[in-house]
Parts: structure tokens; C-alpha cells; sequence
């Protein structure tokens, strides 16, 4: 017959003492003893859902219709999860107030902070009402499924998980809260000061309870990491096989083929990148978009899609656990973060077209990338995207200009080639196309000196015609008088 364990949940930011496993080991033996003998002192009222009796006070009913709102909903949502549901009914016995928890765990006293237990072989789930009074109203539901997730853990395993992955799983199956940010501090300093205890530690209760700051940190990164990189369905089926197997380092190397020593270092290399914002990542939450949905609204589309593609990958990884639309938005958001970055691109070659004086490939450009923008619904760039599609145009009607110069210069028509120039060469000027600027000064410089070269040309040439007739009238001949 599997053995009975109680584990506890206390709200002490894990500063429960050694004192625990006594406490422990004396609840298990008043509940085996006289559990019926120590509750009937007490004046107990019920409330029935689906699958909890909710024992309570007679003046808690209004708490317990609070607990009766959602018990139900978490254990659909931890039967989901695991894909088993654990037999009902499960008794949910909530004390009002420490006194009365003491009153049944006299020794309880010696331990500050805890807040619930669970008792495996009584099926039950115990919470001190008083305790949770500073708590969210998420912390009061954790107790809940923090409690309930070591009975069905016990049931999977054959009650043969040890202490650690207990422990560990319990917590993963929590939501976000207060509490795992307190969880993570400990477990960054314990990481920094080189105080990580061996995986081997898991099969020691004392010194998990004995050291809540190292172990309760430790054994959540662990669930995490084994959930993180193989997936949900693979921990319940480590759950099953360790039920199976008197080792949990057996049960871990038959489940993912790895020994548990190569787990225990990839994780521990894994480690640093959790401590840095992969704690925030569960794969039993649905993933939250709302932050990388913002970065592509706003136009950050490099930045979102760095963010998506380790989300992408995440999501396909935890397929077993993540809804499919989740996936589809958040591959819809890379595609559409993909879109936006060449868009950009697009407009930053266009500009530096618009800087080399390639005005054609820029009018190009500035189309591809306004047709990209024009498909986001980003009208962002807009702007800015006009004044390179008007400066390109300019451009080219500039570049226009000079090579109707140029052409006219060959017909030798140099006074309309020197008005072409000059008005290329304004209008490169006001582009800041000093090459181009430059060609066309100069071609209207040349024109000019050209100009003049031909008019002295024209002088000398009707100078000259001017002193032939001239001569020609000093030396003609008179004229015969007949």
C-alpha cells in the first residue's frame, strides 16, 4: 500500500524551518490515528460541488461560497492538464483561523507561516483562511492548486514521487503571483553564491523543507526546465514511470533517454537564461501575445521579431499545452514583424539611393515600400516616404534637364543647352546632389565660355567682313562713263 504524505504550502517568502518535517511527520500520524476524533470538536458546516466537500465554520460560509465560486474550475483545468482526474470527492476543510489549526497541529506552533497542506490518503485539502488575508486573490487560488496537484502527483506516481519533484511540479502548476518573483531572487542569490543542491537532494525531505529558500526555487527551475525543452506529456509520463520505479533517476533517463546527471548539467547551463525572464514563460498558461502585439502596433518590427521567434519555436514545442489559435496568431505576428522589417529596409536603400543619386532605383524603392506599409495598415512612414518619392522625382527630372542640355550642345544650340544646364544645375544644388551639381556647372560653364568663344568669333569674322568691304571700296575700279 503506497505510503500517506502531507505537504505543505506556507507564506513565509520559504522561510520554513526544519521544524517542518516533525510537523509533518506528527500531522500524518494524528490524521492516521483519529482524524474523525479531531475534527469533530470542531463545528463543521458543508458545501458540496462536483467534485469537493468544502468543510467550514459556521460563521466562514460567505469564504467558503468565495472557495466554492472556482474549486471546481481548477480541478478541470489540473485534469486537463495531466489528462487524469484524480477520484471525488476531495475534502476542502478551511480553518478560519490559526487557533483553530493549532487546536487539531498543536506542533504546528513551532513552524510560522503555514498556510495549507494536503493529506494524500485522507484526499484532503486544508487551508488556515486567516493566513491568506494578505494574499491576491490568484495566491488564495494557488493554495488550492498547489495542494491539489500533490494528490494527483501522488496518484501518477504510485506515491512514489520524491519530495523534490513534489515540490517542484506543485509550484509549476501555479499561477503567476507575488510569490514567484520571491522565489526567483532566492534562487538567483543561491545560484550566484554556488549553493545549488544536487538533484540527488530531491530524495532528501529534510533538507528540501529544511532549506525552503533553496529547495522550493530549485525544484520549480528543474520542473521548468524538464517542461521547457520536453514538453508537459513528457513529465506526466516521468510521473507514471516513476510509479513504476523505485529510482527517480530511472524514471528520469526511461522517460527522456537522457541519465540524470546529463539532465542535471543541461540544466544547470540552462539555468542562467531562466533566471533572466524564461521563469515568466509556463506552458500550462496560455502564452500572453500582448506584449509583442504591442511591438509590431508600434512599428518595432525588428525588435518583435526577435521576441516571435523564440516564441514561435516556444509555442511549437509546448503544442501539447497551447491552444492552436495562440500559434497562429503569434506566427501571423512574425510574418506580418517580417513584413514590416523589409518595409523598412526598403525605405533606408531608398534613402540611400536618394544619397548616391540613383533617383530611379530610389523612386523604386519608395514604391515597393509603401505598396509593404500600405498592406500593414502602418502609415507610420508615410510621410517620410513622400518626401523620397518627391525628392527621387525631382531627381529624375533634374537628370532629365542635363541631358537635354547635353543634347542640345551637340546641335550646337548653346544658349538653350546654357539655360538646361543652369536649371539642372539649381535643382541639384536644392537636392544636395553636389556630383550631379557639379557635372552641370561645369557643362554650363563650358557653354558659357563656349559662347563667348563663338560670339568673339563672330566679331573678328564681321570685323574682318567689314574691313574686306571697306577695301574693297577704296580699290574698285570707277566707273566707265560710256
Amino acid at each position: 500500500m503506497p505510503k500517506a504524505r502531507i505537504c505543505e504550502r506556507t507564506g513565509m517568502s520559504l522561510k520554513v524551518r526544519a521544524g517542518l518535517l516533525s510537523l509533518v511527520v506528527l500531522l500524518a500520524m494524528l490524521f492516521m490515528a483519529t482524524p474523525t476524533q479531531a475534527q469533530q470538536s470542531l463545528d463543521w458546516r458543508e458545501l458540496q460541488t462536483d467534485y469537493f466537500r468544502i468543510l467550514y465554520h459556521a460563521d466562514g460560509e460567505e469564504e467558503a461560497r468565495r472557495y466554492e465560486a472556482w474549486v471546481d474550475v481548477i480541478y478541470d483545468d489540473l485534469a486537463a492538464a495531466f489528462n487524469y482526474r484524480t477520484t471525488t470527492p476531495l475534502t476542502l476543510r478551511l480553518y478560519p483561523e490559526s487557533v483553530d489549526y493549532f487546536a487539531v497541529n498543536p506542533s504546528a506552533r513551532n513552524v510560522p507561516g503555514v498556510i495549507a497542506h494536503a493529506d494524500f490518503r485522507l484526499r484532503e485539502l486544508v487551508v488556515i483562511v486567516e493566513r491568506t488575508a494578505a494574499q491576491s486573490e490568484e495566491g488564495v487560488k494557488n493554495n488550492v492548486r498547489h495542494e491539489l496537484t500533490h494528490i494527483i502527483a501522488a496518484d501518477l506516481s504510485n506515491n512514489q514521487l520524491n519530495t523534490g519533484f513534489h515540490e517542484g511540479i506543485a509550484q509549476y502548476m501555479e499561477r503567476p503571483a507575488d510569490e514567484l518573483e520571491q522565489r526567483i531572487r532566492a534562487l538567483r542569490q543561491t545560484y550566484e553564491r554556488g549553493l545549488l543542491m544536487p538533484w540527488s537532494a530531491f530524495d532528501d525531505r529534510e533538507r528540501i523543507y529544511g532549506q525552503p529558500e533553496i529547495g522550493y526555487p530549485q525544484s520549480l527551475s528543474v520542473v521548468a526546465f524538464l517542461i521547457e525543452q520536453y514538453g508537459f506529456t513528457r513529465l506526466r509520463e516521468f510521473l507514471i514511470v516513476n510509479g513504476r520505479t523505485p529510482s527517480y533517476r530511472e524514471a528520469l533517463a526511461q522517460t527522456y533517454q537522457r541519465s540524470a546527471g546529463e539532465l542535471e548539467l543541461a540544466w544547470r547551463d540552462w539555468l542562467p537564461e531562466y533566471l533572466e525572464g524564461g521563469y515568466q514563460r509556463n506552458a500550462l498558461v496560455v502564452y500572453d501575445l500582448s506584449f509583442v502585439r504591442t511591438l509590431v502596433n508600434q512599428g518595432s518590427y525588428a525588435a518583435a521579431e526577435q521576441e516571435l521567434r523564440t516564441t514561435v519555436e516556444w509555442l511549437k514545442n509546448h503544442a501539447d499545452t497551447q491552444p492552436a489559435e495562440v500559434l497562429a496568431e503569434a506566427e501571423a505576428l512574425l510574418a506580418r514583424s517580417a513584413q514590416g522589417m523589409r518595409a523598412e529596409q526598403l525605405a533606408e536603400s531608398a534613402r540611400q539611393a536618394l544619397q548616391q543619386g540613383d533617383y530611379e532605383r530610389a523612386i523604386r524603392l519608395v514604391a515597393d515600400a509603401q505598396h509593404l506599409y500600405a498592406e500593414l495598415n502602418d502609415a507610420r512612414q508615410a510621410e517620410v516616404l513622400a518626401i523620397y518619392a518627391e525628392r527621387a522625382t525631382r531627381g529624375i527630372e533634374a537628370t532629365s534637364v542635363l541631358a537635354q542640355a547635353i543634347e542640345l550642345t551637340r546641335g550646337f544650340n548653346y544658349p538653350q543647352a546654357y539655360l538646361q544646364a543652369d536649371r539642372a544645375a539649381a535643382e541639384f544644388a536644392a537636392l544636395g546632389d553636389t556630383l550631379r551639381r557639379n557635372n552641370a556647372e561645369r557643362l554650363r560653364d563650358s557653354l558659357a565660355t563656349q559662347q563667348r568663344l563663338v560670339g568673339f568669333g563672330l566679331l573678328i569674322v564681321g570685323s574682318f567682313g567689314v574691313v574686306l568691304s571697306l577695301l574693297g571700296w577704296a580699290f574698285r575700279r570707277p566707273a566707265e562713263i560710256w
